[in-house]
């Protein structure tokens, strides 16, 4: 896991050195450069496989015609070591970096068919003047770039690319209307015009002599029209043995290594399995609330491990003292461009507090969008059953909702039905775009200024995924996440505050063989009436108490509700004159917002701070 940037082209002549250290808490155990007129390599490398400096980036083949800088891990690495070994190719390091070097210099691009890994990498031709990238399947590890005057620019973050003095700074407004609707910005865009973000599963090619880029999608999300045909005693059998598969291989590192355990299903199953096959005890931690117990899982987390015989560890943050102005602040320096998921906080503050204990920890993200976990699939399914009655009785349900208070109680369940009422459409596609975004449609006209309207109007991610999806409306569903939710909101959210504390998050639910797997479930296998993820929670039944197995899902959220509800005075910035929010969105309608929040008539919590964190943003941009 570390921190790759570059330059190919003409550049010039300063501290390139300084230039890399903006990002060296991605690697700070190294920082390397590799030098021509014509190209510039850049690597901060925090060392988890092979420790030693022969394993140090960026790296050179043996030959001296291929230069690679890769972030991420190979999971598979030893497996394809032993072929590359059986082939003639020789080894001077034990590391994943000179199998994926030597990789591709045996199979060429077809090397990405064969990796198990998240990554981001780059290799440099001098040869030929040609840079070959690519990004994981499932965008675990980032990788911004951009073509401009004849160069390629790029970097594990953006702030490499604003602060080269290579790429312009010009703000992308279709951008900022889809941070509105989303939360995130979606690849292959970015906040800003000249800069590029590779989308999951995608390649590129710049060949410096025609100042040109190429890019392929190696890898798309499955969504099968028909699904596979199997009973559960089979699919729960080959379930665990392609998990297990893909936890042991995530247990492989050179450093102290432990989890991330909520209690809940994924996080769990995990444990269980590296407590299976662990010759210590698992390290495990979560984080406990010790003022807001709507938010609080610790008690789960701790009988899982209990059940388990894991070394357990609860963390409590003051979340009472903490400084809001200054975590708005480090979500904009670290993500470089609007991100409006506060969750992103507790990533932050858990893998800080841990970081003397294990450098590295396996995580349950994409659980839920591999099987069916999220209560919103629940509901698209009643939406697609009985939509006709819903929209009937829609109009006497939200005027009785009027009169009650939305608060946290009842995991957000006022806010949660009013969403599900007015999310309903015929098209299915249009629920689950609804449903699921930040600002719905009709919010979102209310607030942006007229003249953005049309642009807002133009944000249909979700709707279009949805619908060019195959399969169930489930398939549909777990499809569109894993293509836009997944790694543009929660995977971006992982890379940049985990990285900014020089940690390590693996994440075995994303192991392509087990998603292409999952994808070709039968949908009854993933929700059944009420049930949801039956298949993971049938393979696992007799290991995890059914204490965990049967409880309703909770969501791993901060306590934003409480923390706007306690600083009206951080609120009221948002209506400050001098504020750049207002050439987006119409400051009245902001307003409007704060008093129905303020009152408690409408738990529109994080959306007010999503608008924060752009204002925040827009401050920086010049």
């Amino acid at each position: 896991m570390c921190g790759i940037s570059g330059i190919i082209g003409q550049r010039p002549t300063q501290d390139w050195r300084a230039w890399a250290q903006l990002t060296a808490y991605r690697g700070p155990d190294a920082l390397d450069l590799w030098e021509q007129p014509d190209a510039l390599l850049c690597h901060n490398r925090l060392s988890i496989i092979d420790l030693s400096t022969a394993a140090n980036q960026p790296m050179v083949s043996e030959d001296k015609r291929y230069v690679v800088v890769f972030n991420g891990e190979i999971f598979n690495f030893q497996a394809l070591r032993a072929e590359l070994e059986s082939k003639g190719r020789r080894f001077r390091t034990r590391s994943d970096t000179e199998v994926l070097l030597l990789g591709f210099i045996e199979w060429g691009e077809a090397v990405l068919e064969r990796l198990d890994g998240m990554f981001a990498f780059a290799i440099w031709e001098p040869r030929t003047r040609k840079l070959f990238a690519a990004r994981d399947h499932a965008g675990i590890k980032p990788f911004f770039y951009a073509a401009h005057q004849g160069r390629f620019v790029f970097g594990s973050e953006i702030k490499l690319l604003l602060h080269s003095g290579l790429v312009p700074r010009d703000v992308r407004s279709e951008s900022v209307l889809a941070y509105l609707a989303y939360s995130y910005v979606p690849a292959p865009d970015t906040a800003y015009t000249h800069i590029r973000s590779l989308a999951p599963g995608e390649a590129l090619w710049f060949d410096l002599a025609r100042a040109e880029v190429t890019t392929r999608r190696w890898w798309s999300v499955p969504s099968p029209a028909t699904p596979a045909q199997c009973g559960e005693a089979e699919a729960a059998q080959e379930l665990v043995r392609l998990f297990s598969g893909a936890v042991q291989r995530r247990m492989i590192a050179d450093v102290p290594l432990g989890a991330f355990l909520s209690g809940g299903v994924d996080s769990s199953v995990i444990v269980a399995e590296m407590a299976r096959v662990s010759a210590q005890k698992v390290k495990t931690f979560a984080i406990g609330y010790r003022h807001n117990p709507e938010y609080d899982e610790s008690v789960f987390a701790e009988e899982v491990a209990a059940h388990l015989g894991v070394d357990h560890e609860t963390i409590y943050p003051d979340f009472a003292s903490r400084d809001l102005d200054e975590s708005l602040h480090l979500i904009v320096r670290q993500f470089d461009q609007p991100y409006g998921n506060a969750t992103v906080l507790l990533t932050s503050i858990l893998t800080h507090d841990v970081r003397n204990k294990v450098t590295v920890a396996l995580v349950g993200d994409g659980g839920d969008e591999l099987f069916g976990g999220y209560p919103r699939y629940w509901a698209l399914g009643q939406q697609a059953r009985w939509g006709g009655l819903i929209r009937l009785v829609r109009p006497a349900l939200l005027a009785w909702m009027k009169l009650r208070p939305e608060t946290p109680e009842g995991n957000h369940l006022a806010r949660r039905l009013r969403r599900f009422l007015t999310s309903s459409h015929a098209d299915l596609g249009l629920v689950f775009e609804e449903s699921t975004r930040l600002f719905p449609r009709q919010s979102l006209h209310a607030l942006v200024n007229p003249a953005r309207q049309t642009m807002a109007a133009q944000q249909t991610l979700l709707q279009t995924l949805f619908n060019t999806a195959q399969g169930s409306w489930l398939t549909r569903a777990c499809a569109t996440d894993q293509a836009s939710f997944l790694p543009f909101n929660l995977m971006e959210g992982a890379d940049r505050m985990s990285m900014v504390n020089s940690f390590e998050l693996r994440l075995p639910f994303l192991d392509r063989q087990l998603m292409e797997f999952a994808a070709a479930l039968p949908p009854e296998l993933k929700i059944q009436g009420k049930l949801q993820k039956r298949i993971l929670k049938a393979a696992y039944r007799d290991v995890l108490p059914p204490t965990v197995l049967n409880r309703p899902k909770r969501g791993f959220n901060p306590p934003v509700w409480h923390w706007l509800k306690d600083n009206a005075a951080l609120l009221e910035t948002l209506l400050r004159k001098q504020s750049r929010l207002g050439d987006y969105v119409q400051m009245d309608a902001v307003r409007s917002m704060i008093q129905r929040f303020q009152s408690r008539r409408e738990d529109n919590s994080t959306q007010l701070w999503s608008l924060l964190v752009l204002d925040r943003w827009l401050e920086q941009q010049i």
